[in-house]
């Protein structure tokens, strides 16, 4: 009698096996790439449960057992997980313990804050609003050694790999961190020898960068706004004008009127540079601030084809700017 129980036990034994093993090993099929988000602090329980809402797991509880198997229960790493194709359990316990790929984000040149943001928002999870917080705050200012109200400027434009679920604080200062590097020891000579700061030479590259995306003119714009300087005249850059206004309405374009909004950012109105840059400057328009074009030329005028035509006297820049405007006006 005893034996019958022993084969009894043994075939039951194989057969829970076998159950484990097919829920463990066998794939599941999804119809469309399944992307699991695991947020910081969260448990192999809550893990187990996101997963067995988007079908990946047959058996919540056979995951919790071979999560604390493999050692990894304690050791869940946040992260956006995208799994395609057949997924077994075994291949989700392996891309969990080696993490979630990074993710490539792209920032380009001349963006501001406000647009930053949710763009991190839908790609790292992180919290618009306190991506823009973070961005006035006077810790990180103080951090950054930045004398202005803010951190737009200081945020390079560039192609990251970051992390999913990675904080305002650490995507900023990896941004910001980059932005410092870009001063290497001869542009900071430079920079000595012009007597300017990096504020100040973030605050011309940000103009410059709002003003063409055309990089054979970037030097050009530069010595425009030198020359003015120099002469104390205003520097007239419309792109602080709209800055100053937040942007405009229905994106219309700037009308006459707007040139008497009062703000410290409105060049049309105070001389010199604005208080701080008015977007965060490439890398390109950075080293154009540095190094403007020689030139006499006082104005530029957009000809309505992605350039500008530059002009030394006011004389020029008005027959520019009426030839412009028959020109849009015939098409």
């Amino acid at each position: 009698m005893w034996w019958k129980l022993l084969i009894a036990g043994i075939l039951l034994a194989a057969v829970v096996a076998g159950a484990m093993l097919y829920v463990a090993f066998y794939p599941v099929v999804p119809s469309q790439p399944v992307r699991l988000v695991i947020h910081r602090g969260e448990t192999t329980s809550q893990v187990a449960s996101g997963l067995d809402s988007l079908g990946l797991v047959r058996s919540k509880r056979l995951f919790i057992w071979w999560a604390k198997y493999r050692k990894i229960d304690r050791l869940l790493k946040p992260g956006r997980y995208e799994f395609t194709g057949p997924t077994a359990m075994t291949d989700i316990i392996d891309a969990l313990r080696l993490g979630a790929p990074p993710v490539r984000v792209t920032i380009p040149e001349g963006w501001t804050v406000e647009k930053i943001a949710p763009r991190m928002a839908r790609e790292l999870g992180t919290d618009s609003a306190a991506f823009v917080a973070e961005t006035h705050d006077t810790v990180s200012l103080r951090r950054w050694g930045v004398r202005a109200d803010r951190l737009e400027g200081y945020l390079l434009p560039e192609t990251y790999e970051f992390y999913w679920g990675m904080t305002p604080v650490e995507v900023i200062d990896r941004m910001a961190q980059d932005g410092r590097a870009v001063f290497t020891d001869s542009l900071v000579r430079r920079m000595n020898s012009m007597g300017w700061d990096r504020h100040a030479v973030l605050t011309l590259a940000a103009m410059i960068e709002a003003e063409t995306g055309e990089a054979s003119e970037r030097r050009s714009v530069s010595g425009v706004f030198h020359n003015r300087l120099k002469l104390g005249m205003p520097m007239q850059c419309d792109p602080t004008v709209i800055y100053a206004m937040g942007g405009l309405p229905n994106g219309r374009p700037l009308v006459a009127k707007d040139l008497e909004f009062n703000s410290p950012y409105n060049t049309y109105l105070t001389l010199g540079l604005p208080p701080g840059p008015i977007c965060n400057p490439g890398r390109a328009a950075i080293l154009a601030a540095l190094y403007p074009d020689s030139t006499d030329d006082l104005y530029f005028v957009a000809d309505g084809a992605g350039h500008h035509i530059f002009s030394r006297t006011l004389e020029q820049h008005n027959m520019a700017r009426m030839r412009v405007h028959r020109e849009i006006s015939r098409n």
